[in-house]
């Protein structure tokens, strides 16, 4: 990953997609599970917390929402509280919603997962059940009239078509075939087909993103290893007019086959998979977001390789930000430099991983003059938590709390970096006031962590952070270390 291509994705504007697609609605439902019922050998879900996502089709729009593109919406839901939900949640994204079709004689599809955490510690979250309310019936021919006519009134603003087919009803051949009547030739569709023995619905299209399952079924050629993978999307690319395919092999990254140009492999960076849920969704936005911004289909490729890395790190199905994605390419550089954050990018980050189950740990000091002690400090803290957050004095706020007229010695962009560059610490801030309570209450901690010369007087913000169930906890001083002393001391000490 380049920062060519970080460049080009912070110079797209806001290109016009439309997306067509079965609408979902998912939920979740957090809570703990402690014990086994006495009715049946099944864990009991004491559930904490319920929330709803849009899911299927309105996974893509949300995507592409995030990534800062102008998105108009065309699918089909029921009239009920489910479909008023995903209205709301997609009213949210400043969506083009004119194109969302609501049908009195149809439900809402709604998937809803039951998730556990172990023993209320909020760690090792897993899916223990999943419950599907859903019409698999064809939606009606009148209903379908609707979706296609709102879409042709859009259609000459639009720069690509994206059809999301999840096969609950909307995508047919009659649909695909009055959707190409009224979309422009120059305006590319893009496919991501559901598993499907017969793809011809989708021929002629400018580009399809299958994964490894659905092209063995489509094509019946085998895509367990490179070579299979190669020639079903070749074969895909013959026999369906298309112009490439990016099919899609998880763990193997994605293998671009375009019928004139790219043949390869885009391989995975390694990363920590917490749910694969969602990762073809985000495939097909950012393929989308590129090629209707006039990238190259391997520049839509490789960012769409690397989206999908960042996604799968995440619980359920979740969308990011072009910034998250552009932070991510740099940190591969330069790891240290994303750590660094203000209060409004580190609000939204904090509250992320607390959804996902993960406990934060805010720990903060001047940490002027980098020594043993603060690193001993750091890694004290990052055994109470999975998240740590520093919070490092500004270079007015040392000089308030009167620690001498020749300090800091380091100046604060330094001691930001320095701290940044430790892997055990996941964001640094940086903060002005005499004490951290702000940042405390804008980011609500799991654990406030202070070496244990505090312990004595109490840690600053201890009773906040109590106050909502947080925690205070203390990490043994390694004596005899610190700036102070070590000024005191001049360069001989060891």
């Amino acid at each position: 990953m380049s920062y060519q291509l970080a460049r080009f994705l912070e110079s797209v504007q806001r290109p016009r997609i439309a997306v067509v697609g079965d609408v979902l609605l998912d939920e979740y439902k957090f809570g703990d599970v402690s014990r086994v019922s006495p009715e049946a050998p099944i864990p009991v879900l004491a559930v904490q917390r319920s929330e709803f996502r849009a899911g299927g089709a309105g996974s893509v729009v949300v995507n592409l929402a995030r990534l800062d593109a102008e998105v108009r919406f065309f699918s089909v839901c029921g009239e009920d509280r489910s479909g008023d939900e995903l209205r709301e949640l997609l009213a949210r994204e400043n969506v083009f919603l004119d194109g969302l079709i609501t049908d009195p004689q149809r439900r809402t599809t709604v998937k809803t997962r039951h998730l556990g955490f172990v023993q209320s510690a909020n760690r090792a979250m897993q899916q223990i059940l999943r419950v599907d309310h859903e019409d698999l019936t064809p939606i009606r021919a009148e209903i379908i009239e609707k979706v296609v006519a709102a879409l042709a009134v859009q259609a000459r603003d639009l720069d690509a078509v994206l059809i999301s087919d999840y096969d609950k009803g909307l995508i047919n051949d009659r649909t695909l075939a009055a959707l190409r009547a009224v979309v422009p030739d120059q305006v590319p569709i893009i496919v991501d087909p559901a598993r499907r023995e017969d793809y011809s619905l989708y021929r002629g299209s400018f580009m399809m993103c299958p994964n490894r399952f659905e092209a063995n079924l489509a094509t019946d050629i085998p895509c367990h290893d490179l070579p299979g993978c190669s020639n079903a999307a070749e074969k895909l690319v013959a026999e369906l007019e298309l112009e490439a395919v990016a099919l899609t092999m998880d763990a193997d990254g994605i293998y671009l086959h375009e019928r004139e140009g790219v043949q390869r492999q885009f391989p995975t960076v390694s990363r920590t998979v917490a749910d694969v849920t969602g990762a073809g969704d985000m495939v097909l936005s950012v393929l989308g977001l590129v090629v209707a911004a006039g990238g190259t289909l391997r520049e839509a490729v490789d960012l769409a390789n690397f989206a999908a890395g960042l996604e799968v790190r995440s619980l359920g199905v979740t969308a990011l930000t072009r910034k998250e994605i552009l932070d991510a390419i740099i940190a591969q550089k330069s790891p240290w430099v994303t750590k660094v954050k203000s209060t409004e990018e580190l609000v939204p980050l904090v509250e992320k991983a607390r959804q996902a189950g993960r406990r934060v740990v805010f720990a903060n000091g001047c940490f002027d003059l980098f020594h043993r002690g603060h690193l001993h400090l750091l890694h004290g803290a990052s055994q109470h938590g999975e998240v740590l957050v520093v919070a490092i004095n500004s270079d007015e706020s040392v000089r308030r709390l009167k620690k001498g007229p020749d300090r800091p010695v380091v100046p604060e962009d330094q001691r930001l970096l320095w701290v940044a560059c430790l892997e055990v610490v996941d964001y640094v801030i940086c903060f002005d006031d005499d004490t951290p309570n702000s940042l405390l209450e804008a980011l609500r901690p799991d654990v406030l962590l202070k070496g244990s010369e505090y312990a004595v007087e109490g840690a600053v913000g201890g009773e906040f952070v109590e106050s909502y169930g947080g925690k205070v906890a203390y990490v043994p001083q390694l004596p005899g270390f610190s700036t102070t002393s070590l000024l005191e001391r001049g360069p001989s000490y060891s």
